[in-house]
């Protein structure tokens, strides 16, 4: 069980197995749609981090979270934003990146953008957050592609474990 999932969390996904022209076709559109998705999360985590003394006022006036303090909300957002659309830019645990910017994309829109503060505030803004939830989707069921840290480790991976698996 543990296995399986952690090796589906590292799978670059189908298009690594596929003909020549779907297999590098599709690794282009998958490398731009994880360097699209994790743009806008990467650049607002680090704007936060080089900002830090308006997070209270952000987390608490502008856009809080609900059910969840400033003080709490504001490190742990900022940190999933850079770490979460890191690992999707680089493809490694790309599934994971996909799924928690999806995430946090989904929690913007239908939770904090319904807030008072949020609807004041214009946050949930449905032509920028829906195609990051579509997005990140995708790449969370198709996988980061052949263009990704997750597919060289595979082979990496493999390479590996050949020599030990046709020795028994």
């Amino acid at each position: 069980m543990i296995r399986s999932t952690l090796r589906l969390l590292v799978d670059p996904g189908p298009t690594v197995g596929a003909a020549l022209p779907v297999r590098w076709g599709g690794a282009v559109l998958l490398l731009l749609g994880r360097l699209w998705l994790a743009w806008p999360f990467a650049t607002a985590g680090w704007h936060r981090v080089f900002t830090w003394d308006s997070q209270a006022f952000l987390f608490t006036d502008v856009h809080p979270v609900p059910f969840l303090p400033a003080v709490i909300a504001a490190p742990l957002t900022t940190g999933a934003e850079i770490v979460l659309s890191l690992l999707l830019a680089l493809g490694l645990a790309g599934r994971v990146g996909a799924a928690g910017l999806a995430v946090m994309s989904a929690v913007l829109f239908l939770v904090i953008g319904r807030t008072p503060e949020g609807i004041e505030n214009g946050i949930a803004i449905a032509a920028e957050q829906i195609p990051w939830i579509m997005v990140g989707l995708v790449l969370f069921l198709t996988g980061p592609g052949l263009l990704s840290l997750d597919a060289a480790l595979r082979g990496l991976w493999r390479r590996l474990l050949d020599p030990v698996l046709t020795a028994r």
